[in-house]
C-alpha cells in the first residue's frame, strides 16, 4: 500500500440472524455481481484516555488482513468520510509518527492507547456496470469485537453487519445519477431483505460508544447550561456567537491532517477557516471581551501569515495552465502556440518551488510547540466565547437584535474603503485599496454567512441580500487581485529569462492578455459596490 488520500463513500446496516445477500444485479445500474472469497480481518483502534478521536470524529486503527492493510485514519461521519492510508511498516502496535502527525491537532502531547480489537471475516460481492468496470462493493461483515483498557474488556461482542462502499463515484453518476440515489437504491433492497441503517459511525462505536465533544457547537454552555446551537427560541448572544465559534474551530482542526498530506485545495482551505474566524470576532467585536478577543485574533492573524506565501504560490503556479487556455484558440491555438515551452516550464516551476519551501516551513511551524498552544487558546476560548463586561453585566440582548447593525456597520466600511478607491489616482496605491475592498467585503460575507451556517439565525433578507453582493464583489476583486499577481509573476521571470537569454516574447504575450481581465473586473466591482450602496449602476 501507498500512502492514500481518498473520500470514502459508504453505508453501514445491521443485519440478524442468517439472512442471506439479495441478488443486487440490475439495481441502480448494476450489470452484473461478482463474489469474491471470504477474507480474514484483524484491526486495533486507537485514541487518548479522554478519547479525543471519537470527539471529533477521528477514527484510528492499524489493520492486517484483504486488499487495504495498513494505517487507516477516517475523518468525519455520515456516509461521506476522508480516509487517509498509509503502509503498516514494522509489526509494533505502536502507533508511528507518521501517523501520529495526522492526528496531533486533536491528540496534541496525549498519549495514544489500544481501545479495541476487532477480529472480521469478510465476504465482499463486487457490483459492475455492463463493461464490467467496479462500480461499488457490498461487504457481508461477521465480527468479533473486544474493547481494550475497559471494565469490559473480557466480554466479547459479536455481530453481523453489511456494508456498502462506493468504488468509482464518476461511473456510479454515470450509471445511476449520483452517489446519494445509488446507496439509496442499494439500501432499498437490502433493508427489504430485512437490513437495518446502522446507528453507529463505525464498528468501534458499537464497542466503546461514542464521546461527546465539548466544542460541539450544539453542546451545553460550560457555566450556563444553555444549548450553543439555535434550539427554535429566540437564542442570546452568547449562544449564538460560542456556537459559530466553535463550528469554525472545528472546520479548521478538521483541515489540519489534509494540510500535512499536501492535499489540494486543503492550504485554501485552512486558511479561509482562519480568515472566518478573525471576521466573527472582528465584525461582532463589540459583544465580545476585548482583551480575550484581541489575543485570539492575533493568534489567528500570524496562522493566517504562515498559510499566505504557500497558498499565493499554489494559485500563481495553477494560473499559468489556465492563463494559457484562455488565449484566443486556447493553450495551442494561434497565440498560444506562440508562447515556447520553456517560457510556460519556467512560470510553473519556479512557482512550484515557492510552494513547496512554503509548504515546508509550514509543516514544521504546524509541528511546534507554539501551534498547539494556539489551538488550546483556541479550544479554550470556543468553550464559551467571553462576552463584553457591559453585556455580561446587564440583560443579554438577542442576537439577531444586537448583530446585525454590527453587520451593517461592515457594509459601510466597504462602501467607505470602494469610495477611497474612485477617489485614488495613483495606480499602485488604487490596486492596494481595491485590495482592502476585497477583504473588508470577505469579513462581511464570512461573518454573515458562519452565522447562518452554525445556528440557522434570521438575520433578515436586506443583510443576506448584501451579503450575497459583497459575496460577488469580493470574487470580482479576487479576480483582479490574481489577474495583478499574475502579471508580477510574469515580469519578475521574464527579468530571469532575460539575463539567461532567453526569448522573453511569451512573457509579453501573457503580460498584455491581463489588462483585458483587470479592466472587466474593475467595472464590475463598481457596478456591484453601486449595488451594495443602494443606488443605480
Amino acid at each position: 500500500m501507498t500512502e492514500t488520500v481518498q473520500v470514502e463513500i459508504e453505508r453501514k446496516y445491521d443485519i440478524d440472524g442468517q439472512a442471506s445477500l439479495p441478488r443486487l444485479n440490475g439495481v441502480s445500474g448494476v450489470a452484473r455481481v461478482r463474489y469474491r472469497p471470504p477474507m480474514a480481518l484483524e484491526a486495533v483502534y486507537f485514541d487518548t484516555a479522554d478519547r479525543d478521536l471519537s470527539a471529533n470524529d477521528v477514527t484510528l486503527r492499524r489493520r492486517t488482513g484483504g486488499t487495504d492493510a495498513g494505517w487507516h485514519v477516517k475523518i468525519g461521519k455520515g456516509d461521506r468520510r476522508i480516509e487517509m492510508q498509509s503502509p503498516l511498516g514494522s509489526e509494533e502496535l505502536s502507533v508511528p509518527r507518521r501517523i501520529l502527525d495526522l492526528v496531533r491537532v486533536h491528540v496534541r502531547g496525549k498519549a495514544l492507547t489500544q481501545i479495541a480489537r476487532l477480529n472480521t471475516l469478510r465476504s465482499v460481492v463486487d457490483l459492475m456496470d455492463g463493461q464490467g468496470h467496479p462500480l461499488a462493493e457490498v461487504s457481508d461483515d461477521q465480527v468479533a469485537a473486544m474493547s481494550v483498557g475497559f471494565r469490559a474488556e473480557s466480554r466479547v461482542q459479536h455481530w453481523r453487519e453489511w456494508e456498502v462502499e462506493v468504488i468509482d463515484a464518476g461511473r456510479v453518476t454515470s450509471s445511476a445519477g449520483g452517489t446519494q440515489d445509488f446507496l439509496d437504491g442499494v439500501g432499498q433492497v437490502l433493508e427489504t431483505a430485512g437490513a437495518r441503517v446502522s446507528a453507529a459511525g463505525s464498528k468501534v462505536e458499537k464497542v466503546v460508544g461514542k464521546t461527546t465533544d465539548p466544542l460541539d457547537p450544539r453542546a451545553p454552555l460550560v457555566r450556563h447550561g444553555e444549548t450553543a446551537g439555535h434550539d427554535g427560541g429566540a437564542p442570546g448572544v452568547r449562544s449564538v456567537l460560542t456556537a459559530t465559534v466553535r463550528a469554525q474551530v472545528r472546520t479548521l482542526k478538521g483541515w489540519d491532517p489534509l494540510v500535512r498530506r499536501n492535499v489540494e485545495d486543503s492550504v485554501h482551505q485552512y486558511r479561509v477557516s482562519c480568515r472566518t474566524l478573525r471576521s466573527i470576532l472582528q465584525t461582532y467585536a463589540p459583544l465580545l471581551d476585548a482583551g480575550a478577543t484581541k489575543a485570539v485574533v492575533k493568534d489567528l492573524k500570524k496562522l493566517g501569515q504562515l498559510l499566505s506565501v504557500a497558498r499565493d504560490a499554489e494559485v500563481v503556479r495553477d494560473q499559468v495552465a489556465e492563463r494559457l487556455e484562455a488565449l484566443p484558440g486556447g493553450a495551442r491555438g494561434p497565440v498560444g502556440g506562440l508562447i515556447p515551452g520553456r517560457t510556460v516550464k519556467r512560470l510553473q516551476q519556479s512557482q512550484a518551488r515557492t510552494y513547496d519551501l512554503a509548504h515546508a516551513r509550514q509543516l514544521k511551524r504546524m509541528r511546534s510547540e507554539w501551534y498547539f498552544e494556539v489551538l488550546d487558546r483556541l479550544d479554550a476560548f470556543a468553550l464559551e466565547v467571553p462576552l463584553s463586561a457591559e453585556l455580561s453585566a446587564e440583560a443579554e440582548p438577542g442576537a439577531a437584535e444586537a448583530m446585525v447593525p454590527l453587520a451593517a456597520d461592515q457594509v459601510d466600511a466597504v462602501l467607505a474603503l470602494a469610495a477611497a478607491v474612485a477617489s485614488e489616482q495613483d495606480h499602485e496605491a488604487r490596486i492596494e485599496l481595491m485590495h482592502e475592498v476585497r477583504k473588508e467585503a470577505k469579513r462581511l460575507r464570512y461573518a454573515v454567512k458562519a452565522v447562518q451556517e452554525a445556528t440557522g439565525l434570521d438575520l433578515g433578507t436586506a443583510l443576506v441580500a448584501r451579503m450575497k453582493t459583497a459575496k460577488r464583489l469580493q470574487e470580482a476583486l479576487g479576480e483582479h487581485r490574481d489577474s495583478v499577481m499574475f502579471q508580477e509573476h510574469v515580469l519578475d521571470t521574464s527579468r530571469t529569462a532575460a539575463q539567461k537569454g532567453e526569448d522573453t516574447f511569451g512573457y509579453g504575450v501573457l503580460f498584455a492578455a491581463e489588462v483585458a481581465t483587470q479592466a472587466r473586473t474593475e467595472a464590475d466591482a463598481e457596478a456591484l459596490v453601486a449595488k451594495l450602496a443602494g443606488r443605480p449602476s
